[in-house]
């Protein structure tokens, strides 16, 4: 719990500075009046657990309507268990702008002499709540991992999402903070003692670049460590990319993530 104080410590000191501004207390909301052409919310790129969101966790946004996004990433792991690179593939569609839908596939790599764990499923988000005026943006979703018995899981999500603008022209434009909770339901060799909260914060820069951290509490499913992640996304539309390290909570040390993948809405 010590190590999950320090780090939020940090993620509020990131905050605080860029928010301060020239000390005029003053917030104004990102998305408040906002066109559903314009509505951006809590929306990501693909993570290590499937759905778009952070770096590891997914986050409330989902695709705009008649949106399509193929998206690809790769980790390097460093655990006693996975070692090498790991790769996950992500397609997913806006049915409507509350509502997407898509499929996950996950290659594992173990050591030798033993094979590659595969896993693959659908997924679903649906938006409850628009990040507007006062109240945040409120998802729920779910997603399954199934194959290999040592990785198939089923997993569902709540995620909430509040964004604050800080200078539509300065380096900092916006402030976004992510928050969540996820359970796990797996085999046996991957027991699920309690659900997983998560926390990430994101600052909204020119070019389409985003600067974000995330830090959760234990994953009984991924080790005695406190997973986090930080890095950038560059969230273009047609391209989007990410470049990030990682940790699980199943190392002592963080890994490389690098994900890049188009959007097109028909």
């Amino acid at each position: 719990m010590r190590t999950l104080g320090k780090s939020l410590t940090i993620l509020l000191a990131l905050a605080l500075p860029a928010m301060a501004g020239d000390g005029t207390p003053s917030i104004e909301f990102e998305n408040a009046p906002v066109s559903v052409q314009d509505y951006q919310g809590g929306r990501g790129l693909l993570t290590i657990q499937g759905p778009t969101g952070l770096f590891i966790n997914p986050t409330s946004g989902t695709m705009p309507a008649h949106a399509f996004t193929l998206q690809y990433c790769f980790w390097t792991d460093n655990d006693e268990f996975f070692r090498g690179l790991q790769q996950g593939v992500m397609g997913s569609y806006g049915v409507t702008d509350w509502l997407e839908v898509g499929g996950l596939f996950t290659d594992l790599n173990v050591p030798s002499p033993g094979h590659n764990l595969e896993s693959g499923g659908p997924f679903a988000r649906v938006r409850l709540l628009k990040d507007e005026g006062w109240l945040p943006e409120l998802s729920i979703g779910g997603y399954s991992h199934l194959g290999d018995e040592d990785i198939s899981d089923y997993d569902c999500f709540l995620a909430l999402y509040k964004g604050l603008v800080l200078d539509r022209n300065g380096f900092f434009r916006s402030v976004g903070f992510d928050a969540g909770i996820r359970e796990t339901w797996a085999g046996p060799e991957f027991p699920t003692k309690q659900p997983v909260g998560y926390f990430g914060i994101e600052f909204q820069m020119p070019y389409h670049i985003y600067l974000m951290g995330e830090i959760s509490t234990e994953d009984a499913n991924q080790g005695n460590a406190i997973p986090y992640a930080f890095g950038v996304q560059f969230r273009e539309g047609i391209i989007n990319c990410t470049v990030a390290f990682d940790n699980q909570g199943n190392s002592n040390q963080p890994s490389f993530y690098f994900g890049i993948g188009p959007q097109y809405k028909f």
